[in-house]
């Protein structure tokens, strides 16, 4: 198995659980379409969690309970087709929760800054597009929505980013853009659209 799933779910698609001395052994088998699902989007998830989280052993369990709770409400998740725009949710608030964990010492990433600068929407769309470097139609399957939807809050982000009294977000931006968080995977996803 790919370390990737084996770090997002912490176990073995099939890993037996052991339980008290005397009961027999269970065994415990993910979905295999929430396999494929962590195989796809794990890195990404990492990345956006390490922009947003200072410390790095706080931003990699965040992500793992996210896969955690997405995992408890999967079947429900697929049932309504919105899997991945509820799995996005359920992300965002785990790595934003995280944000404000001890260990971060109340100190901030300018990615996380841009959040209190631009609407929450935006700041997602720009940050997986311009910092993490997926392209359109990766950034819109990530996020649950249509690229035409990501178009247009990449271009709304623009607008706010060049407005004269926006200097507090050009400065945040820029710091965002050119922060690279430490021990940041590789994007799957790397080419970028026009």
């Amino acid at each position: 198995m790919p370390s990737a799933l084996r770090a997002a779910v912490g176990t073995e698609p099939h890993a037996p659980v052991r339980p008290k001395t005397g009961e027999t052994t269970i065994t415990v088998a993910l979905p295999a379409d929430f396999i494929a699902f962590c195989q796809l989007h794990h890195d990404v998830y990492q990345q956006y969690a390490h922009h947003l989280v200072p410390d790095p052993t706080t931003a990699i369990p965040a992500v793992q309970h996210a896969l955690g709770d997405i995992l408890a409400s999967w079947t429900e998740a697929l049932a309504g087709h919105h899997a991945r725009a509820i799995a996005w949710q359920t992300l965002t608030r785990h790595v934003h929760r995280a944000t404000h964990h001890p260990r971060c010492n109340n100190i901030s990433t300018p990615a996380a800054a841009l959040f209190h600068l631009a609407p929450t929407e935006q700041a997602d769309t720009a940050l997986l597009h311009h910092v993490i470097g997926l392209d359109i139609t990766t950034t819109a399957d990530t996020l649950g929505i249509e690229p035409t939807t990501v178009t247009s809050r990449l271009h709304t982000f623009a607008r706010h980013l060049n407005h004269p009294t926006a200097t507090a977000l050009r400065t945040c931006w820029a710091a965002t853009v050119s922060d690279t968080p430490p021990h940041t995977p590789a994007p799957r996803h790397r080419t970028r659209s026009r």
